[in-house]
């Protein structure tokens, strides 16, 4: 108990004679090792009642409030855009998908529009698998398109690039099923 007696009076004292620690309220405590850490500066945010007269320049003070507050003219007509361009983005996927599903009931129906070949054409373009394969298939059969069992052969040599089970086999078919003048139109398209 003797001990702990000594350790608080030490404190005590340690606490009275620093130089920092000059204040006798927790606030004036806090201010103290403010400025302390500040270079015996006290930063705006602290409050200070005993603030320098340097700090507040009056002339820039009096010049503020006698400049008139800028107030922005509110514009007629103006257009406030509130869309939910994420919802659009979604609409236009889901639009794209429905598109392409109708496409390929088409396909199965016998009964290609224009459009729907058109959609299989740009999904071909950008070497999708499985509209390479629908587009050879329709070039072999007819369908929707001029028979061209040329364009059917390459087209399933690509979808065989691209990995579709069945491709080879598909060209191999349609290979067998070739005139010797398509044969060699394939000859000479290949070579140039």
């Amino acid at each position: 108990m003797i001990k702990f007696k000594a350790k608080i009076a030490l404190t005590a004292i340690a606490l009275l004679l620093s130089p920092t620690a000059q204040g006798t309220s927790l606030d004036e405590i806090y201010r103290d090792v403010i400025r302390s850490d500040n270079s015996g500066y006290l930063p705006i945010y602290v409050k200070n009642r005993n603030a320098p007269q340097f700090l507040l320049d009056e002339e820039k003070l009096k010049e503020a409030q006698d400049v008139p507050p800028v107030v922005a003219e509110p514009q007629k007509n103006m257009v406030i855009d509130f869309e939910d361009y994420r919802l659009k983005r979604e609409q236009a996927e889901k639009a794209k998908t429905q598109r392409w599903l109708k496409a390929i009931d088409a396909v199965k129906k016998n009964n290609v529009t224009p459009i729907d070949l058109h959609e299989i054409e740009i999904r071909e373009e950008a070497s999708d698998p499985t509209a390479t394969e629908i587009l050879a298939f329709m070039y072999a059969r007819g369908i929707g398109v001029k028979m061209n069992l040329v364009k059917a052969f390459k087209l399933y040599r690509k979808a065989e690039q691209l990995n579709v089970p069945n491709a080879k086999d598909n060209a191999i078919k349609v290979y067998k099923v070739m005139t010797p003048d398509q044969r060699a139109k394939l000859n000479t398209s290949q070579k140039n």
